[in-house]
């Protein structure tokens, strides 16, 4: 029974460097939603601005995937989403 123990604790471990990662790569995407949006608005070029606000977009949706991803990992997480209606 101890080594079961022993492995439910490895899993916790691993999950939450799963979920370290993850919020990591969330702040990544967060942070290139930001400096996109930025060159967007210093930006002359209106074909580089089409361009940006596309890939900008996609980050977006990135940070939608990832939270998603979190949620499932987070119960806690996904408990504080739910209470928030998202």
């Amino acid at each position: 029974m101890p080594h079961h123990n022993g492995d439910e604790l490895d899993e916790m471990e691993d999950r939450e460097l799963d979920l370290e990662m993850l919020r990591e790569d969330l702040i990544g995407e967060l942070e290139a939603i930001n400096q996109y949006q930025a060159h967007i608005d210093s930006l002359d070029s209106d074909e580089a601005r089409k361009v940006l606000e596309h890939i900008r977009d996609d980050e977006k949706e990135h940070v939608a995937e990832l939270v998603k991803l979190i949620q499932k990992l987070d119960s806690i997480q996904a408990a504080k989403f739910k209470k928030e209606g998202l």
